[in-house]
């Protein structure tokens, strides 16, 4: 149902003609100084031409916590559903219909009103979380190197795999690492030794899909390497 390939594809085709838009602008700042949040409505229009649907920061389809209101919920920063438009069950959503039902006259009936029948099913959706990591960043405006590189080159994304390993409906799910770097050599170096440091850890990840592509260099950045991790079930 889901092609890695294609995904990182449709990614990183966004993120070249984001870089183009803001060269032909003479932008002061580039694509690699933009935060994560900035990232995730760009990253979602990558999938407007897709035959499938797309829908940002989405809450974990399991939750340790009984009946858990919108503020406690993990969220994931993009899903993928097999079809355009389709919407998502979320089954804690779910809950909260038959806890509002019991006791009424609408109890019997509770599970045909839940959600539309066409709806896609957590399992079968692509979760997806962004991590964005420069080795060069900026600090009130002004670009060096980052300081803390390393640390948020293995700790973010680790995070993310766990999240993403650890619900028992999500079936489909990848670390999205975007790293901006001097050269393609530095990316493409980091990225395999992330995802080897994931592995070593006993995480459930696979080896990734990988692309690389230069970048106008504003920081000392001056190639963007993409990376899927995708989480092995």
């Amino acid at each position: 149902m889901w092609y890695p390939s294609l995904i990182i594809e449709s990614i990183v085709y966004q993120l070249q003609a984001i870089d183009a838009e803001l060269r032909v602008q003479h932008a002061y700042h580039g694509l690699d100084a933009l935060s994560e949040t900035q990232l995730h409505p760009l990253l979602s229009q990558a999938f407007a031409a897709a035959p499938h649907g797309v829908f940002r920061e989405v809450g974990y389809p399991s939750s340790p916590l009984e009946r858990p209101n919108n503020a406690q919920r993990q969220r994931c920063d993009l899903v993928l559903t097999p079809l355009k438009q389709q919407l998502l069950i979320d089954p804690v959503q779910e809950q909260r219909v038959h806890d509002q039902a019991l006791g009424t006259l609408f109890e019997s009936i509770a599970d045909d009103f839940v959600h539309d029948p066409e709806s896609a099913p957590p399992e079968s959706g692509y979760w997806i979380e962004v991590k964005s990591i420069a080795q060069f960043s900026y600090v009130d405006g002004v670009p060096g190197p980052n300081s803390k590189y390393t640390s948020d080159l293995l700790v973010g994304p680790r995070a993310d795999v766990i999240k993403l390993a650890s619900d028992p409906l999500i079936h489909h799910g990848a670390a999205l690492v975007i790293l901006f770097c001097e050269d393609e050599n530095i990316g493409t170096h980091d990225m395999a030794a992330l995802t080897t440091e994931l592995i070593k850890q006993d995480l459930p990840v696979t080896l990734p899909e990988i692309e690389s592509f230069p970048i106008t260099n504003h920081a000392g950045n001056g190639w963007c390497t993409v990376g899927l991790i995708r989480i092995k079930l």
